[in-house]
């Protein structure tokens, strides 16, 4: 099986050569070109050295302009279980960073009487259920 010529290269296409029926097996040999596309890979750890699930991370292209940056956001992706991510594929000769938000605040409704009416501060009501 060859593959398409026309097909970009890092994604290629194959066909199977007839009626794919019960009982049939097709063993098919896939020879992908060389790859060297660029990624950022990383791990989130907090100060525990334990990987933190499902932090944010952003990803943001730099562009420099004489001695101005502007940030021009790409992308963004969450982490695993075990605090891990990955961009790509990326522009070779860019600038990138990547900003994370990791949120591990437990909320807590806490209530209290007003003596001075009208003139307190008043916060939103909250539907946290715990």
């Amino acid at each position: 099986m060859e593959l398409e010529k026309d097909m970009c290269p890092i994604m290629p296409i194959t066909h199977v050569d007839g009626f794919i029926s019960s009982g049939k097996q097709y063993d098919i040999d896939i020879h992908l070109p060389e790859d060297n596309r660029s990624v950022i890979y990383g791990v989130i750890k907090d100060c525990y050295d334990e990987p933190v699930a499902d932090a944010v991370v952003k990803l943001i292209e730099l562009e420099r302009n004489g001695k101005e940056t502007e940030r021009k956001p790409v992308t963004h992706t969450f982490t695993d279980k075990q605090g891990q991510f990955v961009f790509g594929p990326l522009c070779a000769n860019k600038f990138y960073e990547i900003e994370i938000w990791a949120n591990k605040v437990k909320h807590k409704k806490i209530s209290t009487t007003c003596e001075h009416h009208g003139k307190c501060l008043k916060g939103e009501e909250l539907d946290i259920k715990e």
